[in-house]
């Protein structure tokens, strides 16, 4: 019964995804995603704390993106940070990360997520994601979407996301953070598999309905189609980009998959082969759509739990070390 109300849901969002995207010209260059992508380091560059981070206000920062993009729209990170009271460096910390078109996420969903963090202890951090609310271009001509027919410019988005997520996540463990963990959601979800992988950084990880294989994601998904018109005349080694290819630095335990059994962007079985793939990490198979999930008040709240109970692991082994 759940099933009729969680699919027409992820079917009107691909269709709003769909019209989002910008359809371009099939013939854009494409070669310099290919070549950079095949490089072992582009996705694992060493993340340096952002050295122009500034608060504009009690809530609010921004730094220069470490990858520079021809629109400076796109090249300024703006995030938010919910300390934990006075004594927030001494307390643990995760980074919230959107998914695509994800900016009613950000701006609603977000705040709450972070309301309830902080409640338990807990920093939160968030910052849009390229392409997204303040970052799209505004200039005539520009990219304004992660999702283009420009094969360089979605691999740089890629690469851009992961750098700017891994610059916030080195400037927490440098402001004192004692852990410092990820929660992403779809697009995000699939950042947070990346940098659990190469970042030691990330203590923990939580992957709310991850687009676990990009190279199925991209062969079916409708909004995909200017992706799939650039690939008729490039290549991209689209199997580098899905999550089973590489391994958490962090161990099974600390790892939360998020499983929606009706989800029509991620399905059950690129999840499965993750879960399988990644040393069988806790899982939660739920009945809920790609959409649905998000709405799920109780699904929320026992994440929150999750991370309480995995920071409070973490506290306990670092006195245990004292």
């Amino acid at each position: 019964m759940l099933e009729m109300l969680t699919r027409p849901l992820d079917r009107l969002a691909i269709r709003m995804g769909t019209a989002s995207v910008c359809g371009g010209s099939a013939g854009s260059p494409a070669t310099a995603g290919q070549s950079s992508i095949e490089e072992p380091d582009f996705f694992c560059d060493d993340a340096a704390i952002p050295h122009d981070l500034a608060f504009i206000n009690e809530k609010e920062f921004r730094f220069t993106s470490a990858i520079s993009t021809p629109w400076d729209d796109n090249n300024l990170v703006h995030g938010k940070l919910l300390r934990c009271g006075p004594d927030w460096k001494e307390r643990p910390s995760v980074i919230l990360l959107h998914g695509w078109n994800g900016e009613w996420g950000y701006r609603w969903q977000f705040p709450w997520l972070a309301w309830r963090l902080t409640r338990a202890g807990i920093n939160a951090a968030m910052l849009e994601l390229p392409y997204h609310g303040r970052r799209k271009p505004r200039a005539a001509g520009a990219i304004r979407n992660f999702i283009s027919h420009d094969l360089s410019r979605v691999a740089e988005a890629a690469r851009q996301a992961e750098a700017d997520t891994r610059a916030l996540l080195a400037w927490l463990s440098a402001q004192g953070s004692p852990s410092v963990g990820l929660w992403g959601i779809s697009l995000g979800a699939w950042l947070t598999g990346r940098i659990a992988c190469s970042d030691a950084r990330a203590g923990f990880s939580v992957l709310m309905s991850p687009v676990a294989q990009m190279d199925r994601a991209i062969a079916e998904l409708e909004f995909c189609e200017p992706i799939r018109r650039g690939l008729q005349t490039a290549r991209l080694p689209l199997d580098h980009l899905n999550l089973a290819a590489r391994s958490p630095l962090c161990s099974p335990e600390n790892v939360l998959l998020i499983e929606s059994q009706h989800d029509l962007f991620a399905p059950v079985e690129t999840i499965e082969h993750l879960w399988r793939a990644w040393g069988e990490p806790e899982i939660w198979r739920l009945p809920h759509g790609h959409i649905s999930v998000l709405g799920s008040l109780p699904v929320l709240e026992r994440t929150v739990k999750w991370i309480g109970r995995k920071v409070k692991a973490f506290e306990v082994q670092s006195c245990s070390r004292c």
